[in-house]
């Protein structure tokens, strides 16, 4: 197959990383990838050499849409999947005013209801939402990562259930080796350790209240490494030294080799209120690291199996997110490992990207 793939950039972001674990298994399997990209960024995550990659010359949305248009007539591409609400309108429009008219598959990586309550809902943001739930109607098919995600996707745009598809992020390399779960080492210290961007969304402010709280009896016992960037940097930052913490949280900034960080901590904590997916707890589960996650939509109860692999808490409760990281600590909930690399597979780039093939053939079959 002759694929393209829509991004905004590679840098950074849960969605872009999803799109080159996906390109580099396409790619692995034999088939021919281009991402094309609408900025001209740094990237912060390694492409296959197969894959090819082009950037729009344009900073106009009405330029990137010519760029892609004729790329997709040039190249005669076969596959267009886009990731993300932006990228999955400009690859809509494009198809619009293309010749070549390829298997559509547009992407969603959030909850989008829950994070659309949470926006300003100005001008822009009802135009935008107006072309993305347009895109999502006219697709082939639309991929959430999650079912939750595609419940609420089918409900919030009026979208027929059977033309949205839930298929899991490709999160493990084919290659990568999954670590057995390590029990906490009775030592003074607890080391804990969060991923992912500083938004909204991840509610980090909560993170920082638990770790006031949890060393309000025997403080310094329990420190924080939170690796991401993001907006709310400078005011975590702040929170952190308001609650005079500031010296048990250390801010990591971007990590590209996140999996190979993390075997160093004690245990994961997500807080996040809402989630598309959490890409950043697959891996905390790859090394081998004791989870405890916030039950939000949606995502991390799929990703944990309701609970078989991991704590599953209320969104915002910091007394029960003490508890239980106090008893996994004194004990570690017990998982069966060959259960979790079994669960864990699904998650290999190999397997994921065989779902989006069947999908497309699927597809061309209709």
């Amino acid at each position: 197959m002759n694929l393209v793939f829509v991004c905004s950039s590679l840098n950074g972001g849960g969605a872009e990383r999803v799109a080159v674990n996906l390109a580099n298994s396409m790619v692995g399997l034999g088939h021919t990838v281009t991402i094309f990209l609408r900025k001209n960024l740094p990237d912060s995550y390694q492409l296959d050499s197969r894959v090819n990659k082009r950037i729009s010359n344009f900073h106009s949305i009405s330029g990137q849409i010519l760029s892609l248009k004729r790329l997709i007539d040039s190249e005669h591409k076969e596959v267009l999947v886009s990731f993300t609400d932006v990228p999955n309108i400009i690859a809509f429009i494009a198809l619009k005013v293309s010749k070549i008219k390829p298997v559509f598959i547009p992407t969603v990586h959030t909850n989008l209801r829950v994070r659309d309550e949470r926006q300003t809902q100005g001008v822009r943001f009802k135009i935008i939402r107006y072309l993305h739930k347009h895109a999502c109607h006219k697709s082939s098919y639309v991929v959430g990562v999650s079912e939750g995600g595609c419940q609420e996707l089918v409900d919030y745009y009026k979208i027929d259930k059977k033309k949205v598809v839930s298929i899991l992020n490709p999160v493990i390399d084919n290659a990568a080796l999954i670590l057995s779960t390590k029990p906490y080492s009775a030592r003074k210290k607890v080391k804990l350790v969060a991923a992912g961007r500083l938004t909204e969304a991840k509610n980090y402010f909560l993170m920082l209240d638990i770790i006031k709280k949890l060393n309000a009896e025997e403080y310094g016992r329990y420190c924080l490494d939170i690796y991401g960037e993001g907006e709310l940097a400078s005011q975590l930052y702040e929170y952190a030294e308001a609650l005079s913490i500031i010296d048990l949280i250390n801010f990591k900034g971007f990590e590209t080799n996140l999996k190979d960080k993390l075997s160093n901590y004690d245990l994961f904590l997500f807080t996040s209120d809402w989630e598309g997916f959490g890409n950043v707890l697959v891996e905390a589960l790859c090394a081998g690291l004791p989870v405890i996650s916030t039950d939000c939509p949606s995502g991390p109860r799929e990703i944990l199996a309701g609970g078989k692999f991991g704590r599953l808490l209320p969104v915002g409760d910091v007394d029960a997110f003490c508890t239980a990281v106090k008893e996994e600590i004194r004990t570690p909930l017990k998982i069966s490992n060959d259960d979790l690399v079994m669960h864990l597979n699904s998650f290999r780039g190999s397997v994921v990207a065989q779902k989006y093939i069947d999908l497309v053939k699927n597809a061309k079959r209709s």
